[in-house]
């Protein structure tokens, strides 16, 4: 398989040294790529995104903060302030939502969802959320295997004027909780940059709750709950001339948290500890061959280190697993403009090794090789847009010991099409489908207590009809408006469901044969000043407003008790207004999110409901500015109305807390 990753960048090579022996060209030719638009342009598939200017509004410190602004979202929380947090778009699954950082995936195989309390806000410059695919088919091929795209980017250094850029930050709040962080970037020469981050946190994370006893509360505290975690990140930029672009970047996170277990009964008690060690290098090279082509190589390494602890398990012998998790990812992609008017096409091919091992003796040790090949075409022309892609995907597990997964192999069509009927993309019509095939991970299939080799591949397939409409931009007006909604419907095929046993690292895994989704995501977006000049101009109003309707449904077998009715921890109802006053030095936001009832399983009886619940976070942020460095100060009051509710059943979350922020920008 190697072997056949190198063939084809040779083979690319070989034909792009044919073609330029005749090609003539000009002194300097920049980059192409598609220009940055407004979230309600990319009208070929649904997105949401939150650009810089909006993430410092919202002073969202984690990923899983800023997500909480998007429709169709279900953020699942396992633990309160420093505990695991995963999205599910669309409830597909939080393996179904790929998270892509600088335009490269983040990749687990062991559990297939990306943490999203491990990625912090600090020097981001957006986050946006596409469904079923970004609109660029620049993409490498494993980013077209998910059903929902959460793409990440940093800020680069050759975006800003500025020959330095410089950030420290410290924020402490509520539950003991302390954080620091350090950034630099400087431009040693017009084509060579450097960046680095740093950032250690910790939180005692003990905070007090209320228990329901059966008709009766009693004020317990949370234990075990202390997270300390600490991040560093080095990102290089060299551009040696006009058509070539290199980046690497190195990054590491590590933790050491405790597992705070199932409040059952008044019994809060937990004793778990999990320790993570992530680290990743990653080198990418993009190369304008001509005017017609551009190359992307990218090579990936990563090594992943978990050990779990339970000092007090059951059996006789205290349990500590460790686990070690290795990957190399190789991607050559290309995409040529051909001289049609609108017209882009591209190719790619992406190859990933991975081995898990651990310190079980009865552990299968499996490693697995994974090929992804996609070809997509997107021609835009004024009154309409389409997109085209198909993925080949193929996955070859192997073992030690124990039984071995038959491989696997799938090709996953996508097609959408978007018209705007007035010539612009103001207003646009869409409609795409999309099918999806998820392999279970190596703890679905492997993990010593709850691994189950006999699982099948979840198969989904999408279709999705929306519109939305931007306010056309005039010089005489005072507010801007994006709205949109979209409707979809998922089919589901052997759906794979995990769910929380004892503690929060042992879960139990099964399919779920046929699973029907019907869904509405709505937005609105409204930003006003209050006038074109003088003092008024420096006052604005930021409003946003989305709504999630989604009817999950069992549709496994009649003679089911669980048949027709709302898959676990999914909500009918959910959604999030988000008000920023913006004054004269000072930023005032509001928000308030809701999530209507839920049920711990595919039985929606009383004994398995989840309330409802709705939480209000304040938000105060002043910027003021010196000489050559900006002060910014940020206070926030988090569940404002100290609403005590789950988002996982017997895991309470934390009551009103408070968080302050003083940060400096030189």
């Amino acid at each position: 398989m190697v072997y056949l990753y190198f063939v084809w960048a040779g083979c690319l090579s070989f034909l792009y040294a044919q073609n330029t022996d005749s090609i003539h060209y000009l002194d300097e030719v920049s980059i192409k790529g598609y220009r940055r638009i407004s979230p309600m342009e990319n009208a070929a598939t649904p997105v949401q995104a939150l650009p810089e200017t909006e993430l410092l509004r919202l002073r969202s410190k984690q990923a899983s903060e800023a997500v909480w602004n998007f429709a169709g979202v279900q953020l699942k929380d396992y633990g309160g302030v420093g505990g695991m947090k995963t999205v599910s778009v669309r409830s597909l699954g939080a393996a179904h939502t790929a998270v892509s950082y600088n335009g490269i995936l983040l990749s687990d195989a062991q559990n297939g969802q990306i943490d999203l309390s491990k990625i912090y806000m600090d020097n981001l410059k957006s986050v946006a959320l596409y469904n079923a695919q970004s609109a660029s088919i620049f993409q490498p091929a494993r980013n077209f295997q998910a059903a929902a795209l959460l793409a990440i980017e940093s800020r680069s250094v050759f975006e800003s004027d500025s020959l330095r850029q410089g950030y420290a930050a410290l924020t402490v709040g509520s539950f003991r909780q302390i954080a620091g962080t350090l950034s630099y970037a400087k431009k040693i020469t017009p084509r060579f940059g450097l960046s680095a981050n740093a950032r250690y946190g910790y939180v005692y994370g003990n905070y007090p709750f209320e228990h329901d006893l059966g008709g009766s509360t009693k004020r317990l505290r949370r234990q075990n709950s202390d997270v300390q975690d600490a991040q560093a990140q080095i990102r290089m930029e060299y551009r040696p001339c006009d058509r070539h672009k290199i980046e690497s970047e190195l990054f590491y996170y590590g933790s050491e948290r405790g597992l705070p277990g199932a409040v059952i009964s008044y019994y809060p008690y937990s004793s778990q500890r999990l320790e993570d060690q992530d680290f990743y290098g990653v080198i990418k090279h993009r190369w304008q061959i001509s005017n017609y082509f551009l190359q992307q190589n990218t090579v990936k390494y990563s090594f992943l280190y978990n050990r779990f602890q339970d000092p007090d398990a059951l059996s006789a012998i205290a349990v500590d697993d460790r686990y070690r998790q290795q990957e190399v990812y190789l991607s050559t992609l290309t995409l040529c403009s051909p001289p049609v008017p609108g017209l882009s096409l591209s190719a790619a091919l992406d190859a990933a090794f991975n081995f898990l091992g651990a310190n079980r003796s009865d552990f299968a040790d499996p490693w697995r090789s994974s090929l992804w090949f996609n070809i997509a075409a997107d021609y835009r022309h004024p009154y309409v847009e389409v997109l085209l892609s198909g993925l080949t995907s193929a996955f070859f597990d192997r073992v030690k010991q124990g039984h071995q997964p038959p491989d696997k192999a799938r090709f996953s069509p996508f097609a959408s099409v978007a018209v705007f009927p007035l010539g612009k993309r103001s207003l646009a019509l869409r409609v795409f489908y999309k099918d999806v095939f998820r392999m279970p991970t190596f703890n679905d299939f492997y993990y010593g207590r709850t691994g189950n080799t006999r699982l099948r591949p979840e198969k989904a397939r999408q279709l999705d009809a929306g519109i939305s409409y931007t306010l056309p931009a005039k010089a005489q007006r005072l507010w801007n408006m994006e709205v949109s909604a979209d409707a979809y419907l998922n089919w589901v095929q052997d759906k794979i469901v995990a769910y929380p046993t004892d503690n929060l690292f042992v879960w139990s895994m099964f399919n779920v044969d046929k699973v029907r989704t019907l869904g509405v995501d709505a937005v609105w977006n409204i930003e006003t000043a209050f006038a074109h000049s003088g003092i008024a101009s420096r006052f604005g109003l930021l409003a946003q407003v989305a709504y999630t309707f989604l009817q999950a449904l069992d549709k496994t077998s009649p003679q089911s008790p669980s048949y027709n009715q709302q898959v676990a921890y999914t909500p009918k109802h959910s959604g999030t207004a988000v008000i920023s006053l913006r004054m004269p030095y000072v930023d005032l936001g509001y928000r308030i999110s809701y999530c209507g009832e839920r049920y711990i399983l595919n039985q929606n009886i009383a004994e398995n409901r989840l309330a409802p619940y709705m939480e209000h976070n304040l938000s105060l942020h002043a910027k003021i500015g010196f000489n050559r460095a900006d002060l910014d100060l940020g206070f926030e009051v988090l569940n404002l109305s100290d609403e005590t509710y789950q988002i996982v059943k017997n895991y309470p979350m934390p009551g009103r807390h408070y968080r302050l922020t003083v940060g400096c920008r030189f």
